[in-house]
């Protein structure tokens, strides 16, 4: 979302360490370039045009990029600059990492221009090796604007392609460099753009994509990644951290909520989301996200859900049902008329998300974040100060856990509405320790975390089932009499999954030795 790095953009060699650059970039759909254009024409700043060429440089195995090292040599006019880039610190769009640039007399590196702190990260035994390996070819169209509080802002439009070999992908995107002022004016200008061209945050570098070009990689749904804390951290900084790991899954799978026919993206978007909530819940009494954030969180979670369910009943449990259907044609019959009511309901979903303007929202999350907007609350401050992370997280955990174990003692006892209640609290507690997973490790924390994926997917495919019994007995669709089997089926399933199998993981958990 906000990219931070810091750039030697000098010919001689650095002795003070380089500035620092600020810079938000965000994906603009191609449709929305000439209406882009237009906002920026009625701005009093001449923009300048460039077509630049830009070639990467790695070893035939990718070693630079492995290491998190960028080098290209990029034509601008009649000029060559080689820039050298290390990543650093990264959370939730946030990075920081040394960029050196300088001019060089030909398209390919100049190891003696590079300062000494340049080349040791890329070893001489490499530097033999190295080789174009991907290249960009885009127009650069900039503007130097002035922003909020007197910001100095250049903004660039780059419109073009990434290429190796046969391979292409297109680039269509707004970076937004802060030259002098506050950070906070390029997320005034980023939140007024996201909101009238749909605009998300983006921030995966040309050079990751190229590498991911040249590698032949797909593009592939997001899952969640374990989070990095430290014990001694803050609450707040462990809040921060956790809430950005949710941030980047949901903007990793939005482009295939809209462009793929890949369920899994809808599923881990949602999935995301839920993980958010969870850690809103838990952090409730010291970190509270304003109404508004709030009010729009739940609109983009509803908006996933029916799609989402429709995907679960006719991807995983119609295709589980067919082969004990006497009846193969109306089967078929069936089926297609379900698929046309799950179309209908994922391109209402579709709507539904953009009309909530998701890169805003992601937007005006980050920009709370970054400011801590929790600290504006007295009683959350006080809290937050209360105690390291890792001290408030075994006291979060250990609450999560009596309460997931009152459930699992009564197991037996529970009606169908506090059996679906313990699969929230299993769910809520699963992530939690999740969040955690790097505070204490250990054959203990593994087995405690297999148990809860484990009850919570028995208990899961009961409420999948219930899900989906309601989806056809509403009678929105009419699928013949294929309807009343799978009604039965699902009935029978709920039924079997909640008194057998869910059963046996609650005696399961009650067993586990705690982790933290």
């Amino acid at each position: 979302m906000i990219s931070v790095r810091l750039v030697s953009k000098h010919d001689s060699y650095m002795t003070s360490p380089p500035p620092l650059e600020i810079e938000l970039k965000l994906a603009l759909p191609p449709q929305q370039v000439e209406a882009f254009r237009k906002r920026m024409a009625r701005r009093r700043s001449e923009p300048v045009k460039q077509a630049l060429h830009t070639l990467y440089f790695d070893t035939p195995d990718f070693a630079l990029s492995a290491q998190g090292v960028a080098l290209r040599v990029r034509r601008v006019g009649r000029r060559w600059l080689q820039t050298l880039k290390t990543e650093g610190e990264r959370a939730g769009g946030l990075s920081r990492r040394a960029e050196y640039e300088m001019s060089v007399g030909r398209g390919s590196p100049d190891w003696k221009r590079f300062p000494a702190e340049a080349r040791a990260w890329v070893p001489e035994a490499l530097r033999d090796q190295l080789a174009p390996v991907f290249e960009t070819r885009f127009e650069r169209t900039a503007w130097l604007i002035k922003g909020r509080g007197g910001a100095q802002i250049e903004v660039a439009l780059d419109v073009g392609e990434a290429r190796a070999g046969e391979a292409r992908q297109p680039i269509c995107e707004i970076e937004l460099e802060l030259k002098s002022g506050q950070p906070d004016a390029l997320f005034a200008l980023a939140l007024e753009w996201a909101a009238a061209f749909d605009c998300l945050p983006f921030d995966i570098s040309k050079a990751e994509r190229g590498v991911r070009l040249a590698h032949g990689a797909t593009e592939a749904p997001a899952k969640s990644a374990a989070v990095q804390l430290d014990g001694g951290m803050s609450v707040e900084d462990g809040f921060a951290a956790i809430v950005q790991a949710c941030l980047a899954q949901f903007q990793a799978n939005l482009p295939g909520v809209f462009a793929s026919r890949d369920i899994e993206y809808v599923h881990q978007a949602r999935v995301a989301l839920r993980r958010l909530r969870a850690a809103l819940r838990l952090y409730r009494k010291a970190c509270v996200l304003p109404d508004e954030l709030m009010d729009g969180l739940r609109t983009l979670a509803a908006a996933l859900g029916p799609a989402r369910d429709w995907d679960v009943l006719c991807a995983e449990t119609l295709p589980a049902i067919a082969p004990h259907y006497p009846d193969p044609a109306a089967w078929q019959r069936g089926v297609q008329v379900l698929e046309a009511r799950r179309i209908d309901v994922r391109s209402a979903m579709q709507t539904a998300i953009r009309l909530a303007h998701p890169g805003a929202w992601l937007l005006a999350v980050q920009r709370w974040l970054l400011q801590r907007g929790w600290r504006a609350v007295p009683q959350a401050q006080r809290l937050i100060q209360l105690s390291p992370l890792e001290e408030w997280a075994r006291r979060a955990l250990q609450k999560g856990h009596r309460g997931v174990a009152r459930g699992a003692r009564d197991f037996g006892k529970l009606e169908a509405a506090q059996r679906h209640a313990l699969r929230i609290a299993i769910k809520r507690q699963r992530y939690a320790a999740e969040f955690f997973q790097t505070l204490f490790g250990g054959q203990r924390q593994a087995r405690y975390l297999a148990v809860l994926r484990d009850a919570q997917d028995s208990l899961g495919r009961a409420n999948d089932a219930h899900i989906a019994w309601g989806l056809l007995a509403e009678g929105q669709v009419d699928a013949g009499p294929m309807r009343d089997f799978v009604l039965g089926w699902l009935a029978a399933q709920q039924a079997a999954a909640a008194d057998g199998e869910s059963a046996g993981h609650a005696r399961a958990f009650l067993k586990l030795k705690r982790h933290w």
